[in-house]
């Protein structure tokens, strides 16, 4: 059975591959940038506040602040119109 609130291997594969490639973000630690997304896809799938993160994925604060940094940079848009493709 697999874990279906995680992205799978296939996925982070083609999301790293465009982060690598988008101005302004740093990928210094690649498993923590994964835990990041897996972040906010948990925000998305639950509709749960920001303060209700579970705390394996970090600090909720932290992660809100680069996931509204990321929204000004259009990093969310690009990663949408690309993944749609797939």
């Amino acid at each position: 059975m697999t874990d279906r609130s995680r992205l799978s291997d296939t996925d982070w594969s083609h999301i790293q591959g465009l982060l690598s490639t988008t101005k302004g973000i740093r990928l210094t630690s690649t498993l923590g940038c994964r835990r990041f997304v897996d972040a906010v896809l948990w925000i998305l799938r639950s509709g749960a506040q920001w303060r209700m993160l579970p705390r394996c994925f970090g600090s909720w604060n932290s992660v809100f602040k680069r996931f509204a940094r990321w929204c000004r940079l259009g990093v969310w848009d690009r990663l949408l119109s690309v993944l749609l493709i797939f």
